[in-house]
């Protein structure tokens, strides 16, 4: 027999407690948190739009500021054996100049080659993946008509970021000039500019919090570049291995290219992977002999990314990975690839800023409190 307790309403729908009052005002709190929060929105937004439509100038000399945060280090080295801070700019930069141009007087017969070797590798894949084409027509042919469209209507993609780099010659001209005026001007004048942001913050508390901040971005900016660099350097080591076990013409560009992508995360490997996939069909009697170079690199970038990287890179830089996905899928949209590479690095710029504010309000919270009896 049922007892009386059976027949009580389930706690899903049970009735909401009436509000006493309707017509209570919004505290003074609540209305300050709601107005600080509206204000925060609003600038985000307004500064992406800023960002996206000042990208011409504003991507060159976030470039060189972050450049120039990885290349302090090396200016301080010189200030101390009495360079002045001017010529130790420039002799930092012209080092940094030097070292580019070498790498690309390198890899231009490389690069040249494999140029060539484009319209190879596009008939390649035809020819030895046809079946796989055949499946991707009949699905795109498939989902059209799902959608009430035929397949030569149908487009997947109205455009990549990744492939967005039709910029002009003048623009990339004027772009690197941008940047490398910056790394200069910023390497010779860090120290005058860091002693007038000091001088605007109010107390000593203020002040040493800023100094800390400063000096923290640039200890992990340049660390963080400094071991990602290292690591992508044996990586490109290694792939170059791969390409001349696999015989792959020019291995010296294939170890470069996957030392420059792997600073895109999540993307770039995927792209060496492919790439060199691509270029072992050309003359691979079979898919399976061109698949075996594309796994190999690929397993070490699993290890690379999975266990070397978070071992040496540290906890002191280690980012949640939502986190860093959401930062580089924001900034390749934002910026291209150019930002996707310094994704990372405003990242930490944002976290060390973070940190140092949270320290600083607790050290006035604690400066405040009234002293115990």
């Amino acid at each position: 027999m049922l007892t009386t307790s059976a027949w009580k309403p389930f706690p899903r729908y049970m009735a909401e407690p009436e509000v006493e009052d309707l017509n209570e005002d919004v505290t003074p709190s609540e209305h300050d948190l709601i107005v600080r929060y509206t204000i925060i929105g609003i600038f985000v937004i307004l500064a992406t739009a800023a960002l996206y439509l000042t990208k011409v100038i504003a991507l060159p000399i976030t470039a060189g500021i972050i450049f120039g945060l990885v290349l302090g280090p090396a200016v301080d080295a010189l200030v101390r054996r009495s360079v002045p801070q001017h010529l130790a700019a420039a002799i930092v930069v012209l080092a940094f100049l030097s070292v580019i141009v070498s790498a690309i007087m390198v890899l231009a017969v490389p690069v040249a080659g494999w140029s060539d070797q484009g319209p190879a590798m596009v008939a390649a894949l035809k020819t030895k993946l046809a079946g796989i084409f055949v499946m991707m027509d009949d699905a795109k042919a498939a989902i059209g008509s799902l959608m009430g469209k035929s397949g030569d209507e149908l487009s997947v993609s109205q455009g990549n970021p990744l492939l967005d780099l039709a910029m002009s010659s003048s623009a990339i001209a004027g772009g690197m000039l941008i940047f490398v005026a910056t790394v200069y001007f910023w390497l010779a004048t860090r120290r005058h500019l860091k002693a007038r942001a000091l001088r605007l913050c109010l107390g000593r508390g203020a002040r040493k919090s800023a100094g800390a901040f400063f000096q923290e971005i640039e200890s992990r900016v340049a660390r963080y570049f400094a071991l990602v660099t290292l690591i992508n350097l044996g990586m490109g080591l290694l792939t170059m291995g791969i390409a001349w076990l696999a015989g792959l013409p020019y291995p010296v560009f294939w170890g470069a290219l996957a030392f420059v992508l792997n600073y895109l995360a999540f993307i770039g490997p995927i792209i060496v992977t492919v790439t060199i996939f691509a270029g072992a069909l050309i003359d691979a009697p079979s898919v399976l002999a061109a698949l075996w170079p594309a796994a190999a690199y690929f397993v070490i970038h699993l290890i690379e990314g999975n266990a070397i990287t978070p071992v040496y890179v540290g906890s002191r830089l280690t980012v949640s990975p939502f986190l860093v996905f959401i930062g580089f899928i924001f900034w390749l949209w934002l910026w291209g690839p150019v930002g996707a590479v310094l994704s990372t690095p405003i990242l930490l710029v944002a976290m060390v800023a973070q940190e140092e504010f949270a320290r600083y309000r607790a050290a006035q919270a604690e400066e405040q409190a009234p002293a115990p009896a």
